[in-house]
């Protein structure tokens, strides 16, 4: 028998989101006892948190005040799917949550989520209603599978940085809001509770993907394999979201370009030609936000991140490989 649920949680240099996550995570744990008993599974929860190679102490705290949370530190700085391989890959729950570590577990969300799981046998994951710091659903947490000319208007005109890109992002979060619970194409890697049986079968995240688009590809691939992605609008969780990457503003959105040609071209028969166009609109729309920012600052002293979108401007014009042409070659 096995135990009913495994939590990972990867930390890096985030310490003080880690111990809320953790301490939400004590403070409303999943009826074990009871749900169990469904699926001839163990009432344990067992929680691991992969620390990747951070410098701010959390190991230590985790261990001080969380000794039943079991520890595995990465071999070396990595994605973000490489890290929580590493920590599925150590689990033997029924079912494994995914779990970023700046979440906030609600009462009732775990139970709620488990038990929509065994209800629905179908379900090879599911994802809960993820709200974010301000109380606002995000609309990621339910939505469609991203395609080429979407990815376009996202990086011209839709952009939320932009007044019709804020427009558009205020409408997908009135329909998410507004939605029930049920199938969806695709949910948040922020928090998805995982079937073991589904994720042996399909496989885990790909680590060739270091970060965005490894959630929406992992969905579309349960779907490919026959297994459905549901949404549980009756489990809440708060996502805070965004806040160890503002640190690492370049390597996130390099990363987040690159693993969306991985993306169109595995599900969307993305040619190099489609590829040279998604280069031009992306280096586009990085010139567009870094004038926005630099104008912001200049006119009212506004802090933004005019640099780095400069720099990523520059960077994807300059770079021979930026259009993924040769990492494609090589894998």
């Amino acid at each position: 028998m096995r135990p009913l649920l495994s939590t990972v949680i990867v930390n890096s240099d985030g310490c003080a989101d880690t111990l809320r996550c953790l301490e939400s995570l004590f403070a409303h744990p999943p009826d074990l006892a009871t749900l169990a008993q469904l699926v001839d599974a163990l009432p344990e929860h067992e929680i691991i948190l992969v620390d990747n190679r951070s410098r701010d102490g959390c190991v230590a705290q985790v261990r001080e005040r969380f000794p039943s949370v079991k520890i595995i530190e990465s071999p070396t700085r990595q994605g973000f799917s490489r890290n929580y391989n590493l920590g599925i890959r150590q689990t033997s729950g029924v079912f494994v949550l995914v779990l970023n570590n700046d979440t906030l577990v609600h009462p009732g969300a775990l139970t709620t989520l488990l038990n929509v799981m065994i209800e629905t046998p179908s379900y090879g994951m599911a994802g809960p209603r993820l709200v974010g710091r301000d109380g606002w659903v995000q609309a990621v947490c339910a939505r469609p599978v991203l395609t080429p000319r979407e990815y376009l208007l996202t990086q011209s005109i839709a952009d939320p940085g932009f007044p019709i890109g804020r427009l558009w992002l205020l409408y997908q979060q009135m329909s998410v809001a507004r939605r029930r619970s049920g199938l969806a194409p695709c949910i948040s890697g922020a928090c998805m509770l995982v079937r073991r049986t589904a994720f042996e079968q399909t496989g885990l995240f790909d680590e060739a993907v270091d970060f965005y688009y490894e959630d929406i590809e992992w969905c579309h691939r349960m779907a490919c394999y026959g297994w459905q992605v549901g949404y549980v609008a009756e489990a809440t969780i708060t996502h805070i979201g965004d806040q160890s990457i503002s640190k690492v503003k370049v390597w996130a959105k390099q990363s987040e370009y690159f693993s969306a040609l991985r993306y169109f071209r595995r599900y969307h028969h993305l040619t190099d030609q489609d590829a040279r166009v998604l280069r031009i609109v992306t280096s586009f729309g990085w010139l567009m936000r870094g004038i926005t920012f630099l104008l912001a600052e200049g006119l009212f002293g506004y802090k933004g991140h005019a640099r780095a979108y400069l720099y990523l401007w520059k960077w994807i014009l300059s770079d021979p490989s930026a259009d993924g042409t040769q990492a494609q070659r090589k894998q």
